[in-house]
């Protein structure tokens, strides 16, 4: 079962959970990012809304490979 902790609500299952776009890396190009293919493979920022809880937005970062999340934090940057 694939599961995102909330800053708010704790560990909750993904389902809760409603992808909304990736973020570009810091200082990079968005628009060789989008026609260069130049994204990174094993990290990914994103913007998350936690819409079968609280309803905040969450700034996921994850291995967009393998799934995994490394880390969460509102859209503040508080965890």
């Amino acid at each position: 079962m694939n599961t995102l902790r909330c800053p708010f609500c704790g560990v909750r299952d993904l389902g809760e959970f409603e992808f909304r776009t990736i973020l570009p890396p810091a200082g990079s190009d968005a628009i060789k990012q989008v026609y260069d293919r130049t994204e990174s493979g094993d990290r990914s920022v994103e913007h998350w809304q936690h819409v079968g809880g609280c309803r905040a937005w969450l700034e996921v970062e994850r291995n967009p490979s393998s799934g995994e999340v490394l880390d969460a934090l509102t859209l503040g940057g508080q965890p």
